[in-house]
């Protein structure tokens, strides 16, 4: 079902949907006599964001343009175990397996009990079953469910694209997904585990779970486009190992070369599309069989959606490019 809210304008109101018994929302932006069977692209936030930031991504000026109906889906919380509360060592670890220490969390950390909250370092903290814990916006792009309660983002996104295929009579066939950071993993995670209701992902500066990425098959060929700064200090383009855990995390060039197997598209050639970008195009040989790969290599750009507001963040864009738009090219051609 849908709702939407009173106390915002109408054109940005957040919808619900409710999924396994649980609320969830979105925003969308429909143009003016939008077309029977038109696509549709969602486009998933980072990690604490939220749909806000999506809508004003730009895809609402280029759906007016070129006829799509675009969908900005809300992520869940994520449930962050932060170590021991009320001073005890505890015998219980954090979410990853390790010993946390919680000093930082101030006196109040060492006094609480269960069931009360506070606020430390900007964030609400809640004493519960003996652990200090807190929670972010986040997509689930791991499947922790547990740590979601209970929410799969897979199967949501899946039920979503579903419910507004049949409400606004778009085209299941031209569905597609793009995210920034997070939504970038969760893009990836779509295109592995949900392959019959996306037909392709873009993915700025986003990488893939290892986990999702060991297990991938693809139930047929998926096209990607994969936009990522060289020098992105938050999700490093080139991967590495994860300090707590030790495995090896695949860097973006890794993640392209693969999915380029998986879509039969054997041969490449680069293009330098401007002074710090640089494309690699992944093509098949018989274009009726796979799906090519776009993957733009940006030198000197850090975190930053590409072409769009780098907002508070005192960062640079230097791409030359405008990330919005070459996805919805992308897009189109498929």
């Amino acid at each position: 079902m849908t709702v939407g809210k009173d106390h915002v304008k109408d054109h940005v109101k957040d919808h619900v949907y409710v999924h396994d018994g649980i609320q969830r929302t979105y925003k969308m932006y429909r143009p003016e006599n939008l077309a029977h069977n038109a696509p549709m692209v969602f486009v998933l936030h980072g990690m604490t964001s939220s749909s806000t930031w999506s809508y004003m991504a730009g895809f609402n000026e280029l759906a007016d343009k070129h006829g799509f109906l675009a969908v900005y889906p809300q992520s869940h919380n994520k449930l962050i175990v932060l170590g021991a509360a009320g001073g005890k060592s505890g015998n219980k670890k954090g979410e990853k397996g390790k010993d946390l220490d919680t000093s930082w969390l101030g006196d109040k950390a060492r006094t609480c009990e269960e069931g009360e909250s506070f606020v430390a370092n900007g964030m609400e903290i809640v004493c519960r079953d003996g652990m200090l814990t807190t929670s972010m916006a986040r997509w689930n792009n791991e499947n922790a469910d547990e740590l979601f309660e209970g929410q799969s983002d897979v199967e949501f996104l899946i039920a979503l694209a579903g419910f507004m295929q049949k409400e606004h009579h778009v085209n299941p066939d031209r569905t597609f997904v793009a995210g920034f950071s997070n939504g970038g993993y969760m893009s990836y995670t779509l295109m592995c585990q949900a392959g019959e209701s996306f037909r392709a992902a873009a993915i700025v500066s986003g990488l893939i779970d290892a986990d999702v990425f060991k297990d991938c098959v693809l139930d047929k060929p998926k096209p990607i486009i994969h936009i990522h700064g060289a020098d992105d200090r938050m999700v490093p383009v080139d991967g590495g190992v994860d300090k707590i855990t030790g495995v090896r995390l695949p860097g973006a060039g890794e993640i392209v070369a693969y999915f380029a197997g998986l879509n039969d598209s054997v041969t490449s050639e680069k293009v330098k599309v401007t002074e710090n970008t640089t494309l690699t195009i992944y093509k098949p040989e018989d274009e009726g069989k796979g799906a090519p790969v776009h993957y733009y290599r940006i030198e000197n750009h850090d975190h930053v959606w590409p072409g769009g507001d780098t907002g508070g963040k005192n960062l640079q864009d230097h791409s030359g490019i405008n990330a919005s738009e070459l996805i919805w090219e992308f897009f189109s051609g498929i």
